[in-house]
């Protein structure tokens, strides 16, 4: 067996190869198909399995040389342990031969790999909705905050008519006001352009709002979305989100390794006598389904009088913030529930 560890950039991929007992090699080449070719030249015949962590360089590298036959794993760069000592002294090709030594232990030995699960390409296309959805609500927050600031700046504030923000008769005296000729011309410019990125990002949503709908009610969908959002303060935004971003839901043996994915579990911190000291939630795991578990729990709690019974309960013990997590782990194990049950 020929193990191989790879760090994968955007424009470069340092390469350690080698077999357990012999000295390793290296090459770094472009990470493209003529740089591939030339990196399994390099090694030559045999049965070869390599290894690189997850990224933002997504799964191409990982798609090319399972083709060419070499059995391919991608790792979680949250599980691997780095010395003090290796964060200082880090290089590409340091990184490629940890990751050669980490594939090779497990081969040889039997260690653990903390393997990442693979979405097929259909699902890594289809998250790309609800993230640009997604992005797009934070950057209707950008602009809001910037109207607002704009407003504070100028010590302009709403008449007491308009109780709500953000609705038609809002957004009307908004316009109106960027008109009004005893405003600066600089306000009344970037008030003008402010409006009109809102107007576009409003536009843009409702484009791809039609788009999460549509994927909605497709077959591997549709019974899952309608079981989660029988949830009080859960949409089908959600619903979607966590459908993609989780994956493959019967990976999860029980509701310990859900809470432990999401990245909303309490760190452990014990050594010697102190074996019993908790930190902060580990924020492991896909950050997006965390947030829109965040935006549901509150609805949730608002919404519901046995959800904000429980809430209370935790956050009279140790605070709100703990008490909203708590309710988000709860949602989430429930709407995991829910959709491996559709």
């Amino acid at each position: 067996m020929i193990y191989f560890g790879l760090d994968v950039h955007l424009n470069s991929i340092a390469a350690v190869w080698g077999r357990a007992k012999d000295k390793p090699r290296s090459m770094t080449v472009t990470p493209d198909e003529e740089g591939l070719k030339a990196l399994v030249k390099a090694v030559g015949p045999g049965e070869v399995r390599g290894v690189y962590e997850a990224s933002s360089c997504g799964f191409e590298v990982y798609d090319r040389l399972r083709e060419l036959g070499w059995k391919m794993s991608i790792v979680a760069p949250t599980h691997i342990a780095k010395s003090v000592h290796r964060k200082k002294r880090k290089t590409d090709l340091r990184d490629a031969k940890h990751l050669w030594e980490i594939l090779m232990w497990h081969g040889e030995l039997g260690t653990e790999l903390a393997e990442i699960w693979i979405p097929s390409r259909e699902l890594q296309e289809e998250r790309e909705i609800v993230r640009r959805r997604l992005k797009l609500s934070e950057s209707s927050c950008r602009v809001k905050n910037g109207i607002l600031s704009v407003l504070r700046m100028h010590r302009i504030k709403r008449p007491e008519g308009l109780k709500s923000a953000w609705t038609q008769k809002h957004l009307a005296w908004l316009r109106g006001l960027a008109k009004v000729e005893s405003l600066g011309a600089s306000v009344r410019t970037v008030l003008a352009s402010y409006l009109r990125e809102l107007e576009f990002v409003q536009e843009e949503i409702e484009m791809i709002d039609k788009a999460v709908e549509a994927l909605a009610e497709k077959a591997q969908y549709r019974g899952a979305v309608e079981k989660m959002t029988e949830v009080p303060g859960v949409g089908t935004l959600t619903a979607l989100t966590f459908l993609l971003e989780m994956g493959e839901l019967r990976r999860f043996d029980n509701r310990r390794q859900v809470g432990c994915y999401l990245g909303l579990v309490p760190a452990s911190y014990e050594s010697g006598d102190a074996d019993d000291r908790k930190g902060h939630i580990t924020r492991l795991g896909p950050p997006r389904v965390r947030k829109v578990l965040n935006q549901a729990a509150w609805h949730l709690v608002r919404l519901d009088p046995l959800w904000r019974k429980r809430y209370e309960g935790i956050a009279g013990r140790g605070g709100g913030k703990t008490g909203i997590v708590a309710i988000m782990r709860k949602l989430g194990i429930e709407l995991w529930q829910h959709a491996k049950s559709a």
